[in-house]
């Protein structure tokens, strides 16, 4: 608890210019980037993308905005659930079309992580389409690995509105991810 009052110590400091404040967050910014990576990695362990790249990635691309300030540490997260996702999308799409340009002759490999990647991306933004707020639970539970009390404090609900629409978008989800029988 201590480690997320410093981080939001530090953000404000931040948001008020303090270079020196910028770069003592970069360490921590980097470690739970580190942690969301090794999550992603566990939970699609099909996924190629290795989880030191995909840090540097995200990290890279929370560096370069400099228009975003985050107010505290869960404003940080919720940027950063949406950062990791959109890498990970991204890196499946260029995969699922390397394939469709690479010669006949090469091995196939296992493309179950394109399909999951793009199927959870798709079926988050039909959720989206129809309920924002339970898409917007659904990604911070998949892709920043909260917890229901912190994505309330992101959100600015109560914990157990998230825990319902939890169970509304993963029952969306299940449905849109669901083989055609």
């Amino acid at each position: 608890m201590t480690a997320d009052l410093h981080i939001t110590e530090v953000l404000s400091r931040a948001a008020h210019g303090d270079a020196a404040a910028i770069d003592a967050l970069i360490p921590k910014i980097y470690a739970t980037l580190h942690r969301l990576a090794r999550h992603q990695r566990a939970r699609e362990s099909a996924h190629t993308l290795e989880t030191t790249a995909l840090v540097h990635e995200a990290y890279l691309k929370l560096v370069s905005q400099d228009a975003v300030t985050f107010t505290d540490r869960a404003h940080l997260y919720a940027y950063m659930s949406q950062v990791m996702r959109h890498i990970l999308i991204d890196h499946a799409r260029r995969r699922k079309a390397q394939k469709r340009q690479a010669p006949e002759i090469t091995a196939p490999a296992d493309h179950s992580e394109i399909i999951d990647v793009l199927a959870i991306d798709e079926a988050l933004t039909r959720l989206a389409a129809t309920d924002e707020r339970l898409a917007r639970v659904a990604e911070l539970r998949l892709f920043a690995d909260l917890s229901s009390p912190d994505i309330a404090e992101v959100m600015g609900v109560n914990a157990r509105t998230v825990e319902r629409d939890w169970l509304k978008a993963r029952t969306f989800l299940s449905a849109c991810l669901m083989p055609d029988s």
